[in-house]
């Protein structure tokens, strides 16, 4: 399945995403996929700790980043709809911390920003996005200026149904 998967990027034109081979791609991040039960992301093995009810979502630390429960959101009704990755991780499109705002842009189509950064549209995925998390480096007009780097990366379910789920302290 590697080659298969390694001859499609070739051919698609992309290039790996990083020489770890770590990915997130737009099912998920290593064992926790989006849409899966948290009964089958507490198996992957990748969840940390307890977790935590705010009411809309069971949230969670990883192993990775034992101290951030902010990480995966897994909602009561839908599973996993949310997972942040670590600092390493890129898009397939090579997309990641400290990529900036430009390279964002010109990567993805349909791109816009909210109050911690940008959302874009994973391609091929109608119900998927990246939340791509910006320094706070601002135009005159309260715009996010083009140089300004992505400090923090993630997907998740871009549904309504799902949306009080993902807000991840970013109110």
């Amino acid at each position: 399945m590697g080659i298969v998967v390694g001859t499609a990027l070739l051919i698609g034109g992309l290039t790996p995403a990083s020489a770890s081979g770590d990915v997130l791609t737009p099912e998920g991040y290593h064992r926790v996929k989006l849409g899966q039960s948290e009964a089958k992301a507490l198996r992957s093995g990748y969840l940390s700790g307890d977790g935590w009810d705010d009411g809309a979502c069971n949230r969670y630390a990883t192993v990775d980043r034992p101290d951030d429960e902010w990480r995966v959101a897994i909602s009561h009704a839908n599973g996993v709809v949310r997972v942040r990755v670590p600092e390493n991780v890129r898009t397939y499109e090579g997309i990641g911390v400290g990529s900036t705002v430009a390279e964002v842009k010109e990567t993805y189509d349909g791109v816009w920003e909210y109050r911690r950064g940008l959302i874009a549209p994973v391609p091929g995925y109608g119900d998927r996005q990246y939340e791509i998390w910006i320094e706070d480096s601002f135009n005159e007009d309260g715009t996010y200026r083009d140089d300004a780097k992505v400090t923090q990366l993630g997907v998740e379910v871009s549904s309504g149904e799902t949306f009080d789920c993902t807000l991840f302290g970013d109110s």
